[in-house]
C-alpha cells in the first residue's frame, strides 16, 4: 500500500503525538531513579552554620517542597499531555476536513 504525499502529511503529526504520548508513558511509568530530587546534604560542620548556609538550605527546602520528587515523572506526564492534546487537534482537523 502506498500513501500519497498528502496523505503522508496529514498522518505524520498523528504519528508524532502517538509517539510523544508513548514515550511519556514510559518516563512517567519508569520512574528512573537517576532522576530523583536528592535529599539533603547533612552539614558537618562542627560550629552553627553560618547566614549563607542556612539561607542556602532555607531556599534549597523551600524549592524542593514544590519540585517534583522524580523530574523523570514530571517530564513525562507533560510529553503525555501535550501529546494527547496534538492527538485530539489534528483528529479534530480530520473530522472536520480543514486543511
Amino acid at each position: 500500500m502506498h500513501l500519497s504525499q498528502d496523505t503522508t502529511e496529514r498522518l505524520a503529526p498523528i504519528a508524532f503525538a502517538a509517539g510523544v504520548v508513548v514515550a511519556g508513558a514510559a518516563m512517567w511509568r519508569a520512574k528512573p531513579s537517576a532522576f530523583d530530587m536528592p535529599e539533603p546534604a547533612p552539614i558537618h560542620d562542627d560550629h552553627a552554620p553560618g547566614r549563607l548556609a542556612r539561607f542556602a538550605r532555607g531556599s534549597r527546602d523551600r524549592i524542593a517542597r514544590v519540585a517534583p520528587g522524580n523530574l523523570a515523572v514530571a517530564v513525562g506526564r507533560s510529553l503525555v499531555i501535550s501529546g494527547a492534546a496534538l492527538l485530539i487537534v489534528r483528529l479534530f482537523d480530520e473530522l472536520s476536513a480543514r486543511r
